[in-house]
């Protein structure tokens, strides 16, 4: 039986879980792969103690320990480092106003949502769905039965636990959710399998499409301007690489602070 790519990539990272070496799991499996295929996708699998014996005891002729904790000792390191950096970037946002986060939804839709025929929103990323419903409730005040949901998913995924998942993410009960979009194998879609699958949320409100409409115009022609002089002036007089400005008080503080010099 021909596995499909998804599948081998299970199955590759199930012997890695089970403490093979990459030359074992080559010889186990059916199908050809690179060894620096397996390498990519096991890269996030830690072994235990008692693997890395086993594995250092197949090996203890040669420098394959060394080969190995070396770079997990590096990983360690970044993923330490990648935690501080996160922990700082947390603490420099603080609470967000109401008026903020209409303008981080606002921002989203612009760059993700439908602008043309309907309100609508396609994404995998269940905190990003979960934000912009929120924001389509508490800032557009969209009616609960306005909201319909479609999913799109792979072939041989579970269609009813994929729908519950997102019925949660979503708050939209199921029974509002259509037909799925099942991609099949070998139909040119690309090949990396998204395990929720992608949720496409649609509005039914021609008001508020034209609204939203109005929403980015309006920012659109109120912001950039001052925006690009405010760019212009962090460029200038920023001290701190990848550090976030003090915020102000209101963009027009903002606007004036760019241009007062």
């Amino acid at each position: 039986m021909i596995l499909r790519r998804w599948q081998q990539r299970e199955a590759v990272r199930n012997l890695r879980q089970q403490g093979l070496s990459y030359r074992e799991i080559l010889a186990r499996v059916s199908f050809r792969i690179a060894r620096s295929t397996i390498s990519n996708w096991c890269k996030d699998i830690e072994l235990t103690s008692a693997q890395l014996d086993r594995l250092d005891g197949l090996y203890r002729e040669g420098s394959y320990r060394g080969r190995l904790l070396g770079p997990k000792a590096i990983q360690d390191r970044r993923a330490k480092e990648v935690t501080r950096i996160k922990a700082v970037a947390r603490d420099e946002v603080s609470a967000l106003t109401q008026q903020e986060v209409w303008v981080a939804g606002l921002m989203l839709y612009w760059a993700e949502g439908d602008k043309q025929h309907r309100v609508g929103l396609t994404n995998s990323d269940p905190e990003l769905v979960r934000f912009m419903m929120g924001w389509f409730r508490g800032c557009c005040h969209v009616p609960e039965e306005k909201f319909r949901a479609h999913l799109h998913i792979h072939s041989g995924q579970d269609k009813e636990a994929i729908k519950s998942f997102w019925s949660r993410v979503t708050g939209i009960p199921p029974s509002r959710f259509g037909k799925f979009c099942v991609k099949q194998e070998g139909t040119g879609h690309r090949k990396h399998k998204l395990y929720h699958g992608t949720v496409a949320i649609a509005i039914r409100s021609k008001d508020l499409l034209y609204r939203i409409q109005g929403w980015i115009e309006g920012f659109s022609q109120v912001a950039c301007g001052p925006l690009a002089q405010l760019a212009e002036h962090l460029t200038l007089n920023q001290g701190v690489d990848g550090s976030i400005p003090s915020r102000p008080t209101s963009f027009a503080q903002a606007h004036a602070d760019a241009t007062d010099y």
